[in-house]
């Protein structure tokens, strides 16, 4: 059987490519004596013939790059309004399912607050616990206040000493 042969049956075996498929230089001729699938497996099971390891493309992971500088076209022609819409409103639902699961918010007033999420009252996720909290909707075990984020403190700074100050230059009286 030829080593092409080989290469293809094993391949089928080895569930890889035929270029990823070696044949052992030494017992090359022990494996040309093969002349059934049988006998390929035989070789496999021994390593005269096996499978390169596969190596791979070494580039780093894709990112997004979206920055400012990147962007091309109006604020709406990027993502369009509906499609804001949609995620915004899609977020504060999952939000209220998450709540009523959670039992924070009886599944009675669930179809109010949907209906004025559908609605659009409320900006964000944020808002629309703030207005649960201020008309009693959340349980007691629940209305806890939402912490405000304080922005990080700046290391404390040594006083700055002031520059020496130039000596003024004094208008030089004309002569007359």
């Amino acid at each position: 059987m030829s080593a092409d042969t080989i290469k293809r049956l094993a391949a089928d075996i080895l569930k890889v490519g035929k270029n990823r498929v070696r044949i052992k230089m030494d017992e090359y001729s022990k494996a040309m004596e093969a002349l059934t699938r049988e006998d390929v497996r035989g070789l496999i099971a021994e390593g005269t013939v096996y499978k390169e390891r596969y190596v791979g493309p070494r580039s780093k992971p894709e990112r997004k790059n979206k920055g400012v500088g990147k962007r091309r076209g109006k604020k709406y022609s990027r993502k369009s309004a509906k499609e804001t819409w949609m995620e915004k409103l899609r977020a504060q639902r999952k939000y209220l399912a998450e709540m009523i699961e959670g039992g924070e918010v009886p599944k009675e007033s669930k179809r109010k607050i949907y209906l004025k999420i559908k609605g659009g009252s409320f900006k964000g996720k944020k808002a629309l616990r703030v207005y649960l909290e201020e008309n009693g909707m959340l349980n007691e075990k629940a209305a806890k206040p939402i912490e405000k984020k304080e922005p990080a403190k700046k290391k404390a700074e040594a006083p700055k000493k002031a520059a020496p100050r130039k000596a003024e230059k004094k208008p030089v009286a004309k002569k007359k």
